[in-house]
């Protein structure tokens, strides 16, 4: 414990230097204690008057470019106008306090939420960076912005799902190529069954999608044009070549992702239903489309709905997961297919005898 407190005083001295050097910039402007304070409870640390009078005494003693105005004349007495002013006159030996407070958050958040979206070979690199932003928030317990981590989480509105697992050398791989733009040899099995069988490709890498629990590699096969998701825990071996991977100029990720990243035609569709009134209010705080428009409320307990939508299979799981609590009007083919999976799900539920009786 007295070790780390002896960590966050030198820290909080540093930042006092620095907090100076920037306040007084080139002008070389006296600053007063109240504004370095004020400066460091901006950045969410916890700062306290008498200990940063405490560490600017000690800072004068060890630092020669820092420099005091007291504004009192020789018998002692002060004088009108700056109380106490602090400069950083010198211009070398830049102070360096490492990690900053925010700088360790926005790292630990980037760590839980984002880690899985970087490359590894810099995550790898990145570590030891992780680890000094932990120990910086547990430097400055006090600040109450250490407490964001706490005060945060995200959650999906799905099914939570483990993700399959993943060879940690394919994905080292895979990165490598999408990095440095080189071809990719995969050997690939299109599903997990013990009957589907590997085949070989020969990938040239254009980005990875993260959906859910499952990365895809979007690439182009061979040497045609088309671009194809390719999951990478169904990767059983992954070799990098020398050649340059092929480019496809008319290719952008994230349009390719909004499209084809849910699956299905991703043609735009004049999507028409009934939902209840409690579906009706969600939808009007998160809208289906910038163009949604849903009817007033009725005494029939529905209201309807029309969107411009993505034709996807995400679109179909939303519907056949709101069952009872949306009807499908248009158009009249996704009306048809929700109505067939609708039955196939009843003759799930049914009793065997009445199953039996129905097929008969």
């Amino acid at each position: 414990m007295a070790d780390q407190k002896s960590q966050a005083i030198v820290q909080r001295r540093l930042l006092v230097l620095e907090s100076i050097r920037r306040l007084s910039g080139r002008s070389e402007r006296w600053v007063t204690v109240s504004e370095i304070v004020k400066d460091i409870k901006d950045q969410g640390y916890a700062a306290e008057v008498h200990n940063i009078r405490r560490d600017l005494k000690s800072l004068l003693e060890t630092y020669q470019q820092l420099e005091c105005n007291d504004n009192s004349n020789l018998a002692g007495e002060p004088l009108n106008g700056l109380a106490y002013g602090y400069r950083w006159a010198g211009k070398d030996n830049q102070t360096n306090s490492g990690i900053t407070l925010p700088e360790a958050l926005s790292l630990v958040m980037v760590e839980r939420y984002l880690s899985q979206s970087l490359p590894v070979l810099l995550t790898r690199s990145l570590n030891d960076i992780f680890n000094k932003a932990h120990q910086t928030l547990e430097l400055h317990k006090k600040s109450q912005v250490t407490l964001w981590p706490e005060k945060f989480c995200v959650i999906q509105p799905a099914q939570p799902l483990i993700p399959p697992k993943l060879s940690h050398e394919i994905l080292v791989i895979v990165h490598d190529a999408l990095l440095n733009e080189k071809q990719l040899r995969v050997t690939y099995r299109a599903t997990n069954r013990p009957d589907a069988k590997e085949k070989e490709y020969r990938l040239h890498p254009l980005g990875l999608i993260q959906r859910g629990p499952v990365t895809y590699l979007a690439a182009m096969t061979n040497d045609y044009e088309d671009v194809y998701l390719y999951a990478l825990h169904r990767m059983q071996a992954a070799e990098i070549l020398e050649q340059d991977c092929r480019q496809h100029p008319a290719f952008d990720l994230a349009d390719y992702a909004e499209k084809q990243g849910h699956f299905g035609t991703a043609a735009t569709i004049h999507f028409k239903a009934r939902v209840c009134d409690h579906l009706a209010l969600i939808l009007e705080e998160t809208r289906l489309s910038k163009n949604q428009i849903i009817s007033p409320a009725n005494d029939s307990g529905f209201r309807e709905i029309t969107a411009d939508v993505s034709n996807t299979w995400q679109l179909r799981w939303w519907i056949l997961g709101e069952c009872d609590r949306i009807e499908v009007l248009a158009p009249e083919e996704l009306r048809i297919q929700i109505a067939e999976s609708l039955s196939k799900c009843n003759q799930q539920y049914l009793p065997k005898e009445e199953t039996v009786s129905s097929v008969l």
